[in-house]
């Protein structure tokens, strides 16, 4: 038993890059090929604080790791899966570390080790890894400041939260919150007069506000010298502060954000714990009996995180932009602590708590590759891709013409979008010169260069082939230099068939052809000009 005391953390891992690592030549799409692009770029023209601003984002320090490892092989995905494992297992070193705060002792030690794993495990955690994107980051770096903080150790929670502020514009609203409850609980637990321990807090504390300093200061320098918005804004808003909705609970937005954190993917069966927690809490004030107790555990660490769940969930969800699960994954962990904390308060016991968290573990393990929870289905519905099925996130507030882009990232059966686009490229054979049409409303961050031998996206710019990429409305605009032929990709999350209907004034069909990979089906038509006869 003491072997697997030592050596329970190679779990953890091993679950991680077993899951991650066959995708590490997947070149992402949607929103991730905006920000795959961005490192690609910035690795070969130079690391600035321009070129790092991905997406409009202020990113420059976490995608500057990402760009800096990319200079190892150019072009390649496999740097960026590297650094991303890598901090990764940094994350999860930081959870366990703030679950040896919360739970002390050797009592908890299973409890920690099931925790770290299911954590590990969770699937919105491997499609935000692979899926390059700042969010990613901005979850590893909270994990790593929160755990600094809760032991203590301003002065790498200040470089930590460096980390944090500088890997999307919500992790300086993290830190911001997570430095201010921090202060909060310690003055309240300190025994010391009012006056002793404001002085306490400012000598001990002071270090990790740096943070805090050098991003208002760099905002400032931003917005004097740079044109556009300091923070993101990309035209959705008037404003980058019009976007926030501090008391409007009736917002089709809202609940699709509240249905991603609290059900999508087994997510309701922690918060089935966390509600069973306050039903009993209720039923016992109300016969007023006295509150339950949290024996075993560190009662100021276990109402920190929860007070801070609370706070983040209310403030990532009062900023309405789109349904992409990947905004709520620093929720991720603190959902888990919560619910741990539940199962405590209700008196469950070492073997039914162990056992909960196994069976956990293994339910999201495998949601890694099937969109099976019942309850997701039933709320969001379902899209339908071919030999499997997707929840269809983005049913509920309907963000985009398209069924769902960035919204299906929750999982990784996404990825099968790319090797069915392989399949298809290399069935074309494309050249230079040849038309490949996308329609106009699902062509976002799918059009990449294709490697010269076998015709698979990638993400470099060297001996690769560049097809003609286009939708309807460009084809239409060629006028009289329309092409003789092209091939139109239609996917299963298109949200119309306006494109066919448009090519259909010039073009007939040649012939069609479905291409399926890991349970997603894609068809490619092939189209020549009327008149035209068919092409071999």
């Amino acid at each position: 038993m003491k072997w697997l005391r030592r050596c329970w953390w190679l779990l953890p891992l091993v679950l991680l890059v077993t899951l991650v690592w066959p995708e590490r030549h997947f070149v992402s799409i949607w929103d991730g090929n905006v920000y795959l692009q961005c490192v690609v770029d910035a690795s070969a023209h130079g690391l600035t604080v321009i070129s790092l601003r991905c997406g409009g984002h202020q990113s420059q320090l976490y995608m500057g790791f990402l760009a800096f490892a990319e200079r190892a092989a150019p072009g390649s995905t496999v740097p960026i899966v590297i650094v991303n494992l890598v901090l990764a297992a940094g994350g999860l070193v930081a959870f366990g570390a703030l679950l040896q705060r919360l739970a002390p002792g050797d009592d908890w030690w299973v409890e920690r080790a099931l925790l770290v794993t299911v954590l590990a495990v969770h699937p919105l955690i491997s499609a935000t890894l692979i899926q390059v994107n700042p969010d990613f980051g901005l979850y590893v770096f909270f994990l790593l400041t929160l755990a600094l903080l809760v032991w203590r150790r301003y002065r790498w929670a200040a470089l930590a939260g460096l980390m944090l502020c500088f890997s999307k514009e919500t992790g300086a609203l993290a830190f911001g919150v997570m430095l201010g409850l921090h202060t909060l609980f310690r003055f309240v637990d300190d025994a010391l007069p009012a006056s002793a321990r404001w002085r306490v807090l400012a000598r001990e504390i002071a270090p990790a506000a740096l943070p805090v300093v050098v991003y208002i200061a760099f905002l400032v320098w931003w917005g004097a010298t740079k044109p556009g918005y300091v923070i993101w804004n990309q035209g959705i808003h008037e404003r980058p502060l019009t976007g926030l909705h501090w008391f409007d609970f009736d917002d089709v937005i809202l609940r699709s954000y509240a249905a991603i954190i609290f059900v999508l993917g087994f997510a309701w069966v922690a918060v089935a714990a966390i509600a069973a927690d306050l039903a009993v809490g209720a039923l016992r004030a109300v016969s007023r009996r006295p509150d339950r107790g949290l024996s075993g555990l560190d009662v100021q660490v276990a109402w920190f995180i929860v007070a801070l769940f609370a706070a983040l969930t209310y403030l990532l969800t009062a900023y309405r932009t789109w349904s992409f699960p990947r905004y709520f994954v620093v929720l991720v962990p603190l959902l888990l602590v919560a619910s741990f904390i539940s199962l405590v308060r209700l008196g469950a016991g070492s073997t039914v708590r162990r056992t909960l968290l196994a069976t956990f573990g293994a339910v999201l393990f495998s949601a890694n590759w099937s969109s099976w929870d019942p309850i997701s289905k039933r709320l969001f519905g379902v899209l339908p891709v071919g030999d499997r099925s997707l929840y269809q996130v983005s049913g509920i507030a309907n963000d985009f013409r398209a069924l769902a882009t960035d919204h299906l990232s929750y999982n990784l059966e996404f990825t099968g979008f790319h090797y069915a686009l392989n399949s298809a490229f290399a069935a074309i054979r494309p050249t230079d010169s040849t038309y490949i049409v996308f329609p106009r409303f699902n062509r976002w961050g799918l059009w990449a260069p294709l490697d010269r031998k076998t015709f698979a996206r990638v993400a470099r710019s060297t001996d690769v082939v560049n097809p003609r990429y286009a939708d309807e409305t460009m084809i239409a605009a060629l006028r009289d230099r329309k092409p003789q032929e092209l091939w139109l990709i239609e996917q299963p999350n298109d949200g119309d068939t306006l494109a066919l209907q448009a090519l259909h004034r010039d073009y007939v069909d040649a012939d069609s052809v479905r291409h399926t990979a890991q349970g997603i089906t894609i068809a490619v038509r092939h189209l020549v000009r009327r008149g035209a006869g068919v092409l071999p």
